[in-house]
């Protein structure tokens, strides 16, 4: 399998790959429904190569259009994800990544894969080290 490289700008969120599975993001102002769809679209190419931990910077986020929150849950597929990881989040953040995924999870047939688990912490370092804990028990589940 090829490895992912990349960085991107979606408005003003920033994104890069670190190998072997993390997507950093640092989410800065209002979230449009162009720019959602955008990340969407974003997600779904990375995870179609292979599942990744998403690790959230939400220093700077102000939340989302309701546009934008609803094609997030309709359109964010679990498969694509290893699991979500927001550092520096607010009350309203830990609210709005819950809602998204409770109406993702709602949408979802008997089939799919289940929802991805959402973590919060503090820090970036914090966030690096949830992700290598949570690697490792994927792989201890899989031997």
């Amino acid at each position: 399998m090829e490895p992912i490289q990349g960085q991107w700008t979606i408005g003003q969120h920033t994104f890069h790959f670190e190998a072997p599975d993390l997507l950093w993001s640092k989410h800065q102002g209002y979230c449009t429904l162009d720019e959602a769809m955008r990340m969407v679209s974003l997600y779904r190419e990375l995870g179609g190569i292979r599942p990744f931990f998403l690790l959230s910077d939400m220093a700077q986020a102000e939340g989302m259009e309701p546009e934008a929150k609803r094609y997030v849950s309709e359109n964010l597929r679990p498969e694509w994800l290893l699991g979500v990881i927001y550092f520096n989040a607010r009350l309203l953040h830990k609210a709005l990544a819950r809602g998204l995924l409770l109406a993702a999870q709602l949408t979802r047939s008997e089939d799919d894969p289940p929802r991805t688990e959402v973590h919060f912490v503090s820090t970036r370092d914090s966030a690096r080290e949830l992700s290598t804990r949570l690697r490792a028990q994927r792989e201890e589940h899989r031997v």
